[in-house]
C-alpha cells in the first residue's frame, strides 16, 4: 500500500545530515543486540513469558516466514488489537522484519472505532484476543468481517479460537517457508499507524516512519540517562503511543530488558518492580498517584526504581516530592501527543521547580513555539497562545486524510497541537489548556462532541454538553449534563446502556449524568461548559 506523507526530501536530507535521523530501523538494531547479548532476558510478561533476545529472534525468524506467506509485504498493515501481552513484542518485530507496517489497537475499542479503522488501513490481518476480560473478540470480528472487505486473516492468541478463525499459535510453528531474507528498508519508510485515542468523532491514524521513532527513542534515552542496563516497566497499553514508543521501543533499542504488566493494579505492580528490579517507566501521570496510595508501599523494596516519565497531566510539586520522598524515583514530565510522542521532556538535572513547575523543554533538534489565535505569528516568552513543534520528532501526516492533516501541519514542518501553553525565557513549557474540546482520561482522549452527537439522539435527550471533571485518580472524567424531554426520564445506567448500542469503547462512556432544566450559554447561544465544571466541583 503507498503511504503518501508531506515529508519534503530536503527537510530529510537535513535532519540525515545533521545526525538527527540515522536511517537505521528497530530490527537493525535488535538483530545486533541478538548477537551481543544472546542470551539477556528481553521480556517479561503475563503467562510465564520469559524470553532472552535469542529467542525472541528465533520466534520473529518463524512468525515472520509464516506472514510472508500468507502474502504479508513491504508496506503491508498487519493489525493487533491486543492487551499488555508479550506476544505484541514479536508482531511488531516481525512486522518490522517484512517492511510492514504495524497497525496498533487499544483492547478497549470495540465496533465503532474497529469498522472505522481497519477499514481505512485496508487490513489484510488482524491478531486479536480470545477473551479477555469477560470481552469475546473473536464474536465483534465474525460481526465486522462483512464490512472489512479486505481483511482476509483474523489470527486469536490464547483460548478461545473459534473454528471459522485461526490460533495464532500457528504462526509460531516452524515450517518449509523460507526465512526472510535481511533488507534495508528506507529510514523514511512508515513503519506504524497509530490511531487518536478519540479527540475528534473519528479518530485520526498517525504514520510515524523508522526516522521519526528512532529519533524520539535515542533522544529521550540521552536526555534520562537510560542504558542497557535499564529493567522497563511497562504498564501503560503496549498499543497506545506511549507504551509502545517510551517503553516497549525504547527497551529494544537500549538492549534492555522490559517487563510488561497484563492489567493495572498497583499492588502486582509494586510486586513486579521489587522482584524484576526495574528501574524506568512512562505513564500517565495518575499511574503514580496510585502507587503512593498502595497501603503495601511500605513493605516493598523498590529502591532499584529511578525514573518515571509522565505525560497527560501537570505535575503538581506536592506530588513531585512525594514520589521521589516515598518511590525513590525521579517524575520526569514530557509534553507530547500521538503526533510527536515526545516534543519537551524534563530532566534529572532540572530543579524542582523546572521540573514539576513546566513540562521540559524542547528535545534537541527539536523546536516549540507559541503561536496567536491566527497561528502566524509566534508570541513571546511569558505569553498564552497554541502550541506548536517541528523536528526530527514530528510523523508525517494523517494517513489518508488529506483535510485533517493540511488543517494541523503546515508547509514548512510546523505541528499545531491545539493545547494551550506558554513558554519562559529558559524555554520550558508549561501547557495551561486545551483548543480542542476533549476529556483526557488517564491519557486516553475522550471526544466530547463525538459522545455529545450520541447522547443528542436519544428521544429523551433535548440538549446536552459533556465535561470533563477532576479525578484524584485518572485526572479527568466525564460528566454528561442533559436537559430531559418533559415527561421523560433518564439514568446513567439507562444512558450507558443506550451509548453502548452504538458499539462505542468503554473509556468514553460518561462516568456521571446530571439533569438540569437548561444548559448555561453565552449570548451568542454557546454552551458555557466552565460553568458547568465549576457548579459539579462546588457540590462535590
Amino acid at each position: 500500500m503507498g503511504f503518501q506523507t508531506i515529508l519534503d526530501e530536503s527537510r530529510s536530507r537535513d535532519y540525515i545530515d545533521r545526525g538527527l535521523w540515522i536511517n537505521r530501523t528497530l530490527i537493525d538494531v535488535f538483530d545486533e543486540h541478538v548477537k551481543k547479548t544472546p542470551d539477556k532476558t528481553l521480556v517479561v510478561a503475563a503467562g510465564g513469558i520469559r524470553w532472552t533476545y535469542r529467542e525472541v529472534a528465533e520466534k520473529v525468524e518463524i512468525l515472520a516466514a509464516n506472514l510472508a506467506q500468507l502474502g504479508i509485504g513491504h508496506g503491508d498493515v498487519v493489525s493487533a488489537q491486543m492487551p499488555n501481552w508479550g506476544e505484541f513484542l514479536l508482531i511488531h518485530l516481525a512486522a518490522t522484519r517484512l517492511g510492514a507496517v504495524t497497525n496498533a489497537l487499544l483492547p478497549i475499542y470495540r465496533a465503532k472505532d474497529i469498522t472505522h479503522i481497519l477499514g481505512l488501513a485496508k487490513t489484510k490481518l488482524v491478531i486479536i484476543p480470545g477473551v479477555f476480560r469477560g470481552y469475546d473478540y473473536p464474536e465483534t470480528y465474525r460481526q465486522l468481517k462483512p464490512k472489512l472487505i479486505d481483511l482476509a486473516h483474523v489470527f486469536v492468541v490464547g483460548e478461545g479460537c473459534p473454528e471459522d478463525m485461526s490460533p495464532f499459535s500457528e504462526l509460531l510453528e516452524d515450517c518449509s517457508a523460507p526465512r526472510v531474507a535481511r533488507r534495508t528498508f528506507d529510514g523514511d519508510d512508515v513503519t506504524i499507524l497509530i490511531f487518536t485515542s478519540g479527540t475528534e468523532s473519528l479518530p485520526k491514524g498517525v504514520m510515524h516512519s523508522h526516522n521519526t521513532l528512532m529519533y524520539g527513542n535515542l533522544a529521550g534515552a540521552k536526555r534520562l540517562g537510560l542504558t542497557s542496563d535499564e529493567v522497563v516497566w511497562a504498564v501503560s497499553p503496549i498499543t497506545h503511543a506511549t507504551g509502545i514508543h517510551w517503553n516497549l521501543r525504547q527497551a529494544i533499542l537500549l538492549g534492555a530488558t522490559v517487563v510488561i504488566q497484563e492489567s493495572w493494579d498497583p499492588e502486582i505492580a509494586l510486586e513486579l518492580i521489587e522482584k524484576e528490579r526495574c528501574t524506568y517507566t512512562c505513564a500517565a501521570t495518575p499511574f503514580a498517584t496510585l502507587l503512593l496510595d498502595s497501603p503495601s508501599l511500605s513493605r516493598r523494596d523498590i529502591s532499584s526504581f529511578r525514573v518515571f516519565l509522565c505525560g497527560g497531566a501537570a505535575i503538581p510539586a506536592t506530588l513531585g516530592a512525594e514520589v521521589r520522598n516515598k518511590l525513590g524515583c525521579n517524575l520526569i514530565p514530557c509534553w507530547g501527543m500521538s503526533e510527536c510522542f515526545a516534543a519537551t521532556m524534563g530532566s534529572v538535572n532540572d530543579p524542582d521547580d523546572r521540573r514539576w513547575g513546566t513540562d521540559g523543554s524542547a528535545m534537541s533538534g527539536a523546536e516549540v513555539a507559541i503561536f496567536d489565535e491566527e497561528r502566524t505569528i509566534r508570541l513571546l516568552p511569558g505569553e498564552t497562545g497554541e502550541i506548536a513543534t517541528r523536528g526530527p520528532h514530528v510523523c508525517l501526516g494523517y494517513f489518508r486524510d488529506q483535510q485533517r492533516t493540511s488543517e494541523t501541519f503546515t508547509a514548512d514542518g510546523w505541528l499545531f497541537s491545539g493545547d494551550l501553553g506558554i513558554l519562559d525565557a529558559g524555554g520550558y513549557l508549561r501547557v495551561v489548556g486545551r483548543k480542542k474540546d476533549i476529556i483526557n482520561r488517564g491519557g486516553l482522549k475522550v471526544s466530547a462532541r463525538e459522545v455529545e452527537e450520541m447522547i443528542a439522539k436519544n428521544s429523551a435527550v433535548v440538549a446536552v454538553a459533556l465535561v470533563g471533571v477532576p479525578d484524584r485518580r485518572l485526572g479527568e472524567k466525564s460528566c454528561a449534563f442533559v436537559v430531559v424531554r418533559e415527561g421523560k426520564t433518564l439514568t446513567l445506567d439507562a444512558l450507558i446502556q443506550y451509548l453502548n448500542g452504538f458499539g462505542i469503547a468503554k473509556y468514553k462512556l460518561p462516568e456521571y449524568l446530571q439533569i438540569l432544566k437548561e444548559l448555561p450559554m453565552t449570548p451568542t447561544g454557546k454552551i458555557q461548559k466552565f460553568k458547568l465544571k465549576d457548579d459539579f466541583i462546588a457540590r462535590r
